[in-house]
This record gives C-alpha cells, sequence and structure tokens, in this order.
C-alpha cells in the first residue's frame, strides 16, 4: 500500500555535532589532552584555514601522528571556502551557466559531449529542446501513470547536493503508487505534492543510468560518480584532486552526506584507489572491501579512466569563466557520462578523501593566478 509519508529529503541533512564526545574520543584514542585539543582548534579557528571546531574534529587532526601543525593549516573551513571559490570564478555571470541544469545539458549537448537523457521537465513555462513538458500538477500526475519511461531520476533544475532528488523504479496501477529505487512506496498525488515546491524553477526527470559491468561486479547495479576537481590554468585545464563517491543502502545518491555511503581517493593519473572512508571524524572507519558484496575496493582502477579525465577536461573548456570546476562524471556500461558540474565544489570531499588540506603550493599557485 502506497504512503503519503514524505519520501524526498527537501535539506541536506545534519547529523548534530556533539563536541564533548568528539574530544573525550579523542583524548581517549590518541592521549591528547582536552586543553591541548582546545589550544590548537583555537589556533586554526584564527588561521589561514579558519577551521571550526567540528571541522578539526571531522578531519582528525587531533592525531598528532598523521598531521604536523603545518599540515593542520593547510586544511580549509567552510568560513574561507565561498571566498576562494569566488577568487578562483569571478565571472559571475557563467554561474548560471552551471547552476541551471537545462542551461548546463543544452550547451554540453551542443558540444556533443555525452549526458544522461532527459526524458520531462516539469515547469510552468520553460522548454527544452523535444523534451516532453508538464505545466501543471494533473498533467504530471497523469504523466506519472502512463508516459514516463521507468525507470528515471528525478532532480530539482538548480537543485545542489543531490537534495530533492528520486529514483523510480516503476508506476504500480492497483494502488497509484510510485515503487522507489529501495522498494518504498509513494503515491502519485503525493508524490506530485512533494515536488510542487520545485515547480517554479523547475523538475527535470532524466533516464537511469547503468554502471560499468567491472563497477557493477564489485558495487552491484547503482551507478556511482568520480569527482574531478579541475582548474583553468595558464597552461590549459588539468585535474588537482580525484575522488569516488560511492552510494550504499537506501541511499539515492551518492553525495558523501547521506549516512553509509562511502568517499574513496583516486590517483589522478591512474584512477585507483588509494584509500576508501566510510564515516567523518572519530567514527570514521577506513575500508579494504565493499561492504555489500564483499569485493576488494583497495588498488582497482576504475574503468574508462583515461577517457573519463578527457571529457571533463574538454568540456572545462566550454566554461572558460569557471576556473575552478567540480566535474561529476559516472562510469556507464556505455562510457563515461557527464552528470554535473559544481563551482569549486565542497572543498570538505577532496580534504576527506585524500586527509590532506587543499591549500597547497600548487592551489596557491593558482589562487595568485587568479589575482
Amino acid at each position: 500500500m502506497a504512503t503519503s509519508a514524505q519520501v524526498l529529503e527537501h535539506v541536506k541533512a545534519e547529523a548534530p555535532f556533539d563536541i564533548v564526545g568528539s574530544m573525550q574520543a579523542a583524548a581517549a584514542a590518541h592521549g591528547k589532552s582536552l586543553r591541548a585539543q582546545v589550544g590548537e582548534i583555537w589556533r586554526l579557528r584564527f588561521g589561514p584555514g579558519k577551521l571550526a571546531p567540528d571541522e578539526y574534529y571531522a578531519y582528525q587532526l587531533y592525531d598528532d601522528r598523521r598531521f604536523s601543525f603545518a599540515d593542520k593549516r593547510a586544511f580549509l573551513g567552510r568560513a574561507v571556502q565561498t571566498r576562494i571559490i569566488r577568487q578562483g570564478n569571478r565571472a559571475l555571470e557563467w554561474w548560471m551557466v552551471a547552476h541551471d541544469k537545462l542551461l548546463f545539458y543544452s550547451m554540453l549537448k551542443g558540444l556533443g559531449l555525452p549526458v544522461p537523457e532527459s526524458v520531462a521537465l516539469y515547469h510552468g513555462t520553460r522548454r527544452f529542446g523535444a523534451v516532453g513538458v508538464l505545466a501543471s500538477p494533473d498533467e504530471l500526475a497523469r504523466h506519472l501513470r502512463t508516459g514516463l519511461p521507468y525507470p528515471c531520476f528525478g532532480k530539482p533544475v538548480t537543485g545542489i547536493r543531490s537534495v530533492g532528488v528520486a529514483a523510480l523504479e516503476a508506476y504500480r496501477k492497483e494502488d497509484d503508487a510510485l515503487i522507489l529505487h529501495d522498494g518504498t512506496t509513494v503515491g502519485v498525488e503525493a508524490f506530485v505534492r512533494e515536488i510542487e515546491p520545485y515547480r517554479k524553477e523547475g523538475y527535470l526527470f532524466q533516464e537511469m543510468l547503468r554502471p560499468h559491468a567491472e563497477l557493477e561486479a564489485v558495487c552491484g547495479p547503482r551507478v556511482s560518480t568520480v569527482r574531478l576537481i579541475v582548474l583553468l590554468e595558464d597552461q590549459g585545464p588539468s585535474v588537482l584532486h580525484a575522488l569516488w563517491k560511492v552510494p550504499l543502502g537506501a541511499n539515492p545518491a551518492d553525495n558523501f552526506w547521506r549516512p553509509g555511503n562511502m568517499l574513496a581517493a583516486l590517483d589522478a593519473a591512474s584512477g585507483r584507489v588509494g584509500r576508501v572512508i566510510q564515516g567523518v571524524g572519530p567514527d570514521q572507519r577506513q575500508l579494504d572491501r565493499h561492504p555489500e558484496t564483499g569485493q576488494p575496493l583497495l588498488g582497482m582502477a576504475l574503468p574508462d579512466w583515461n577517457a573519463a579525465v578527457e571529457l571533463c577536461l574538454s568540456a572545462a573548456k566550454a566554461l572558460p569563466g569557471l576556473r575552478m570546476q567540480a566535474w561529476d562524471v559516472a562510469p556507464t556500461d556505455r562510457g563515461p557520462v557527464l552528470v554535473e558540474v559544481n563551482i569549486g565544489g565542497d572543498f570538505n570531499l577532496p580534504q576527506l578523501a585524500h586527509a590532506r588540506g587543499l591549500m597547497d603550493e600548487r592551489f596557491r599557485r593558482f589562487l595568485a593566478s587568479c589575482g
């Protein structure tokens, strides 16, 4: 029986930060006194990275065996992220091209680059090539029952961090319900009400991508994406950091903030996995194998790696006003597919994956070249 309960996450879930528990765990595991922790937090909070206390623990910077104080100062916090992203992407007129998925996919398709196939758009007035437009709740409900090709993936046109996404597997006529990727159901009318707030900016339905066969054997039938942080330097675009986001359990997307999802550090030259983590701070675990399939992860090389890198570097040239770009590319059964680009991206992802601060000498030179 379909349920009318909320099934989409309309805000990024933020777990409460337990500073006392984190301090006690760090002291117990590493022998670092509470006074030493507080002093270091204070110095880093007012240092160049402006790290907040929760970031200090998320990155495990209390571990003096792994990080010198110079290493810790290279980590960048939320407080400086926006300023640095703006410094590297001064041409603000380009931001909407990346942020608005209709503009973004139109540009890439015009360049002949592979993107997910769009199958429907929910919006009152906008058009998107030959894609069918559903302008009212009644039209959307009717299309969900009779016209939408399942399985498919839905997302807000201007959404970020996978907020508001839906992975739809099928429609079930007998109880007028949509079956979601995890087997739960939601009534058609209830689903339409849930995504109604997104109609003003638009809600896009796309094909459900299938993973590359090699990745399906390791991670199961769900698509994961590679995050490539690309810098437009004077000599051309190049990869600064590479990482792999892997979904687990009932999560509809691979974003690391979703509980259980994994994050892997990749060697940018080979696409080989060097480190895999789950969770942050004192609760972080390093994994050797996929927890659901038991297949080894460490040391594996992602398929079609050179093609994925070349695809992102080629696409990066189409956004010359954005000098720091974070591309998400999916290794699929038909080759690499560009899913989206983020302006700068969240700094916590490469820093968590690689256990290393972003502000190294190369990144300093890049920012200096940006003015």
